[in-house]
């Protein structure tokens, strides 16, 4: 799997606790714009919740 530059940024902020109220006005996207960048990014690291997405990329160390 791959994230896209975008995605990334926003696995950054999820990570970070950010809502995604939060991760829109931080990248100066839409609200839903950075929901649907969520999804995305649950559904290419195969879990459930942001909670379990923020794990799973510690764990792959896909964050600094």
């Amino acid at each position: 799997f791959s994230l896209t530059p975008k995605e990334h940024a926003v696995l950054q902020l999820v990570c970070k606790g950010f809502s995604n109220r939060e991760i829109g006005l931080s990248l100066s996207i839409a609200e839903t714009t950075a929901r649907s960048h969520v999804v995305s990014i649950i559904h290419k690291l195969n879990v459930r919740n942001r909670t379990a997405c923020a794990a799973e990329a510690i764990r792959r160390s896909l964050i600094a």
